[in-house]
């Protein structure tokens, strides 16, 4: 297979004829009856002795697609995906963020608490700082941190993710999903759930509520997407939407921003 080993942890390596013993729970001596021997075979690859999850599977093969030479998984949290419906993909980022709390939030409970609060219509979040709130009262085992600055410090991201944050962005989406240049009138949420560092620069994982399919995009590409959000796009429900005092490109909106979410340990 053209993909390096992944980092992700895996079970451990079979050895050739070796012994995997078992302690005896009386007096943890190596009781020579209950000796189990395993053996591999010489003619089997090394990808054959290793079961991937469904994740990781589906890792190995954006690694593949993109040609990343020299990837390793510096990290990746599985969350399953949620699907939107109607403008609440932050809504829904969040919510599957709370996958990794012992009590996941609903998407419909998150709408209902930003409605009261007064950040959304429709389900839209068009400020970090709103997003940050919510993230707070309803992941509370999750250190919030707004992230700002980002095209001058894109390092904070890369350490987020290393360090075993997940991160909740705001980019413009493209047709496919990828970002894109659109001066925030395709703004759109994706929780960051992995990083890969390669020979072409750090790509990032992650999941959205348009796909079911875990993303895989250029760093820097979402980075310079997440920094051209200036504005709300002129499609908009009847009524309109909730937009933070100073607008999208804001010190409250969503321009060079994002919400790392630290778990605590």
């Amino acid at each position: 297979m053209p993909a390096p080993p992944l980092s992700i942890p895996r079970p451990p390596k079979i050895q050739d004829s070796q012994e995997v013993k078992k302690s005896n729970k009386n007096n943890n001596k190596i009781d020579d009856n209950d000796k189990n021997v395993v053996t591999e075979s010489e003619n089997l690859p090394p990808w054959a002795k290793i079961t991937l999850t469904s994740a990781e599977a589906e890792v190995e093969k954006l690694i593949v697609r993109n040609e990343l030479k020299d990837a390793e998984v510096m990290y990746f949290c599985q969350v399953e995906p949620i699907l939107q419906d109607g403008p609440q993909c932050g809504l829904v980022a969040l919510a599957m963020a709370s996958q990794e709390y012992t009590k996941p939030v609903s998407v419909s409970q998150l709408l209902a608490e930003a409605r009261v609060r007064g950040f959304t219509q429709h389900g839209e979040v068009y400020s970090v700082d709103f997003m940050g709130t919510l993230a707070a009262e309803y992941l509370p085992d999750h250190r919030p941190e707004i992230l700002v600055d980002l095209q001058t410090c894109p390092d904070a991201l890369t350490h987020a993710l290393a360090h075993g944050a997940m991160i909740l962005i705001p980019y413009d989406s493209d047709f496919n999903h990828s970002p894109c240049l659109k001066k925030g009138h395709k703004a759109h949420w994706a929780l960051l759930v992995g990083l890969i560092a390669s020979r072409q620069g750090y790509y990032v994982l992650a999941r959205h509520g348009k796909s079911r399919h875990l993303a895989c995009w250029p760093l820097r590409d979402l980075i310079e997407s997440n920094g051209n959000l200036e504005e709300e796009g002129t499609a908009r429900h009847a009524g309109g939407y909730v937009i933070p005092k100073g607008g999208v490109g804001g010190q409250r909106g969503l321009r060079s921003r994002a919400l790392s979410l630290h778990p605590y340990i």
